[in-house]
């Protein structure tokens, strides 16, 4: 019987020593790529997508007001405490006077015949405000609230409830604003008043600018209330 051959085989054959370490070597590597890949395959990957940052809703105008739907907000705010006042040819303006991207709605309205004291109530569901007073009322104390008499013209602002604004039936928040009635009675934009007047508080949203005692200004909101400002 043939003597078994002792040592590396490889070594028997010419080159057999570089060809057996080429071999190695192309073993290994292949060895390392199906693990590459079976870790692919089973491991779950740890990164995920950030997702993108929501865009804030971009305020739009809805269809113009009908005086059935500004005296169902009225009444809806108010119930009959307030009625319209129609002696003004144009008595309301739309725009997003607070900056939530929802459509509010200004009215103006007057007391109901024999609700003065209503109106005037610590317990209403709205915000009294004189839009002259340098601070907010304090509603805890009627004696430092402003007061509503008979010949008084208001303001009511009813602000918007998500896409809907101020159509919307949820959308209750009001204020009813005392000396805040003028001539002319438009809505302007930020943009629109950084253009045409330099001396400004910061504006939050929408304002209605018009002329009060002869004098021209704005009401604006100031992220809390809403307040006159004269500009030139």
């Amino acid at each position: 019987m043939t003597g078994q051959i002792r040592g590396n085989p490889w070594q028997t054959i010419p080159g057999g020593r570089n060809v057996y370490r080429k071999l190695l070597m192309w073993l290994s590597l292949a060895c390392a790529l199906m693990t590459a890949c079976q870790r692919t395959d089973v491991e779950p990957s740890t990164t995920s997508a950030t997702p993108p940052p929501a865009k804030a809703p971009t305020y739009t105008r809805g269809p113009q007001p009908t005086e059935a739907e500004l005296r169902d907000a009225v009444k809806r705010t108010y119930e009959d405490v307030v009625s319209i006042d129609t002696a003004r040819p144009n008595p309301f303006i739309v725009g997003d006077f607070n900056g939530d991207n929802s459509e509010d709605v200004a009215v103006v309205v007057k007391a109901g015949k024999g609700k003065l004291s209503e109106l005037n109530s610590e317990y209403a569901n709205w915000i009294l405000e004189d839009v002259h007073e340098d601070q907010p009322p304090d509603r805890k104390n009627r004696h430092l609230r402003p007061s509503i008499s008979g010949n008084d013209v208001l303001l009511a602002v009813i602000h918007g409830h998500e896409r809907d604004g101020w159509r919307n039936a949820m959308a209750r928040q009001t204020y009813l604003l005392k000396n805040a009635v003028g001539e002319p009675f438009e809505k302007q934009s930020p943009k629109q008043m950084s253009t045409s007047s330099k001396s400004l508080p910061v504006l939050k949203g929408d304002v209605i600018r018009e002329k009060l005692d002869g004098t021209s200004g704005i009401i604006f909101w100031t992220g809390a209330r809403y307040a006159w400002h004269p500009v030139s």
